[in-house]
């Protein structure tokens, strides 16, 4: 196994755990995070499709991706009735938000001479914004839910699941992995790994539940039953993230969405997973635990 990249993993971890457990959801600096997030992904899946000769408006792009995560944001905020300076968004206008910014993507069509080009800029540039600030939106929503004075322990709770359930993983992958799961898409991903994953995610859930005492956090309780099937459950759409994102690189023929950390590649590579699991987490929380 890779040793420094295990070091610079618990690096990370000494950062962010203490970010997610400690400061108060509601602050702004949870927005400042959740939009650098959001931009910097962004940015790096463009980067992938021009990288593939599929060029998109990046800018254009990142800018209104932005706007519907800073809008997610204030909804969430407006639900608790809180707003900074009296700045509300309600579900309508988010949606219209959304409208509006996947509609400017189409209009820009009509700025290039060359409709073809134009069309292949437009669907690449709402493909980014679908796959990257739409998916995101759930982690802010995670984020938000419950008590705004306490941390944001459900979007803390995903994110700690998906990265337990990716160093089980690499573990066991890397340890006892000999049949290939998705040998075209990714190569070192195996069965043994996946095993691992939920092995590691399960072990991680019924923990919480433990020392929560049933809770996700202060507005969701959950059984020891729905902590074993979101173990199982985890894992499988998580891996399903990250054979997407690693079809995307195949497809352009790039290794990593970025090199700014070693070993774990950019902030896409990090989060590719999450951007599946935050979504599932919020449909399971509304159908099964409410």
């Amino acid at each position: 196994m890779d040793k420094k990249r295990i070091i610079i993993a618990l690096c990370i971890a000494a950062v962010l755990v203490p970010a997610f457990s400690l400061v108060p959801c509601k602050w702004p600096i949870g927005l400042i995070g959740m939009l650098l997030f959001a931009g910097v992904g962004t940015w790096e899946f463009y980067g992938l499709l021009n990288a593939g000769g599929i060029k998109t408006s990046t800018k254009w792009g990142i800018g209104s991706g932005l706007v519907f995560v800073a809008a997610t944001w204030f909804n969430a905020l407006s639900k608790h009735h809180l707003a900074y300076d009296g700045f509300r968004v309600s579900d309508k206008a988010l949606w219209c938000v959304l409208l509006i910014v996947i509609l400017s993507n189409f209009f820009r069509i009509l700025a290039y001479p060359d409709l073809r080009k134009g069309l292949e800029s437009c669907m690449g540039t709402i493909l980014g914004i679908v796959y990257v600030p739409l998916l995101w939106s759930f982690v802010i929503r995670l984020f938000l839910l419950g008590d705004l004075s306490k941390p944001g322990w459900a979007a803390f709770y995903v994110i700690l699941c998906m990265k337990m359930a990716d160093s089980g993983g690499y573990f066991f992958g890397t340890r006892f992995g000999k049949h290939k799961l998705a040998p075209t898409i990714s190569p070192k991903k195996s069965w043994e790994g996946l095993i691992g994953g939920v092995v590691f995610c399960t072990l991680v859930n019924i923990g919480w539940w433990i020392v929560s005492k049933g809770h996700i956090n202060s507005a969701v309780p959950f059984s020891l039953l729905h902590a074993l099937i979101l173990g199982f459950l985890f894992p499988i759409v998580g891996t399903v993230g990250d054979l997407v994102e690693s079809m995307f690189k195949r497809a352009v023929d790039v290794k990593d969405s970025n090199t700014m950390v070693y070993g774990l590649g950019g902030i896409l590579d990090m989060v590719d997973s999450i951007l599946f699991a935050a979504p599932m987490l919020f449909i399971y929380i509304e159908l099964f635990l409410k």
